[in-house]
């Protein structure tokens, strides 16, 4: 991830963001696995070891059986994960509900960290959660 082409290509994470991603916020994200073997190691099996397509669509089916409010966040300009999937996985939700947000890709706290801020304060209030207050 340090070679610019590699890093800012479209098909990878300079894809999931409209604006970029900045170095310096990219160096933060990789700077655990320059330092740490046992990352690098856990990245590996988490990278190479995705379930197969049948244990997934269990899983999927499964979640019906979670009867508490949940919120899908969605980028409408998301070149990596397609439009259709957002109102599906609400779907799959018996309390589902479904927020997309324009002018942003798949790194929605990247391109659009204010108007996530506020759709997720909503949620939390309409659910009757209390949202959590960062300290002055």
């Amino acid at each position: 991830m340090s070679i610019p082409a590699f890093r800012h290509n479209r098909g990878g994470y300079g894809g999931m963001s409209l604006r970029g991603i900045p170095d310096e916020v990219m160096d933060d994200w990789f700077a655990p696995a320059t330092r740490s073997r046992a990352v690098r190691r856990d990245f590996a099996k988490f990278a190479t070891g995705a379930p197969d397509r049948k244990t997934l669509l269990d899983w999927s089916e499964r979640l019906s059986d979670f009867d508490r409010p949940v919120l899908v966040v969605w980028a409408t300009e998301d070149r990596l994960m397609p439009r259709e999937h957002g109102p599906r996985l609400a779907g799959l939700y018996p309390q589902g509900r479904l927020i997309e947000i324009a002018d942003s890709s798949t790194l929605i706290p990247e391109d659009q960290p204010e108007r996530l801020a506020e759709v997720l304060t909503d949620f939390l209030v309409q659910t009757g959660a209390e949202p959590v207050r960062q300290a002055d």
